[in-house]
């Protein structure tokens, strides 16, 4: 016999990754420009309501029928697509606005990059991305999505490439925020060189980058801090990548005095040096971060080594 749950969930509750929206304080707006449609529905338009039949078609339109620290949803329909072609498709400049793209595999929704100015800027503070693909359509876009407020928060997310030739510069910049956090996504390059790096750090304190997966060439390193540093209680912890570039590509680069802890991080490189210059923690504490370089300058295989 089923349960109305007359309780409910006191503290929320998520089925298969989704919270459910029913304990959500905020509105739920609908968003789907796919040829699937809601039983009853119809196709995506910003014309419609933003309800579940009657969805919008574009998720900066969405952005902007919300109301500030409400806590308001965007639920992103599978199969859903939507071409990211300056810095102005899709700005989040309404704060607490979290994005839920439902789908799995091919059918998660995704951002499609198609200039080199293409970028998703998030402007505003506590706003979450879940569950969405941003595929880089063309070669040399300059920043996937440059974060400008504090505690942006991408998670489960896929920063990919769509043919040979088509990347990001930087995929993820980070500049003068608080509390930045990059979880439980897979974040990949071509194995060829164009991508200077996955994260940029630069004064980005209280950052977490945890249990994430990095793949590709990167020129500059998989995650390097410039400018200032980013300092306070930061995490970079969990991750596993590996970096194709032979000449320069470090793995991890906070060349400037980033502090907090990077633990248990698994590295693969190419990069032809002694695997642990591969790694320069900054002033991070360092624990238990296993670097495995292929080759030294001879030639010759290195074997793992762990930088404490």
């Amino acid at each position: 016999m089923g349960s109305s749950y007359p309780n409910g969930f006191a503290a929320g509750v998520t089925i298969r990754g989704v919270p459910l929206l029913t304990t959500n304080p905020g509105e739920v707006f609908w968003v789907n420009n796919s040829g699937v449609l809601a039983k009853g529905g119809v196709g995506g338009s910003n014309g419609n309501d933003g309800t579940y039949r009657k969805p919008f078609a574009s998720i900066d339109y969405a952005v902007g029928k919300c109301t500030a620290d409400r806590g308001d949803i965007i639920v992103v329909m599978p199969g859903h697509s939507e071409d990211i072609a300056s810095a102005t498709s899709l700005v989040f400049d309404v704060a607490g606005v979290s994005v839920i793209g439902l789908g799995a595999g091919s059918l998660r929704p995704d951002l499609n990059f198609s200039a080199t100015a293409s970028s998703v800027e998030i402007d505003a503070a506590n706003v979450t991305l879940y569950n969405l693909t941003l595929t880089a359509d063309v070669s040399a876009v300059v920043v996937g999505v440059n974060i400008d407020a504090a505690y942006a928060t991408l998670d489960n997310v896929e920063i990919n490439f769509n043919a040979t030739g088509d990347d990001f510069i930087t995929m993820i910049d980070a500049d003068g925020v608080t509390g930045f956090t990059l979880s439980n996504s897979r974040v990949i390059a071509e194995a060829i060189a164009g991508c200077s790096e996955a994260v940029r750090l630069d004064t980005a304190p209280e950052h977490t980058i945890t249990d994430n997966f990095f793949y590709g060439d990167f020129t500059d390193g998989i995650i390097i801090g410039e400018g200032a540093a980013s300092t306070g209680a930061n995490l970079i912890a969990g991750n596993t990548g590996y970096n194709a570039d032979t000449t320069a590509g470090f793995v991890v680069d906070l060349n400037v005095a980033n502090t907090g802890v990077m633990a248990n991080n698994n590295w693969g490189t190419l990069f032809a040096t002694a695997p642990e210059t591969a790694l320069d923690p900054g002033s991070m504490l360092s624990i238990e971060n296993y670097v495995v370089n292929a080759v030294d300058e001879s030639g010759a295989l290195v074997p793992t080594t762990v930088s404490t």
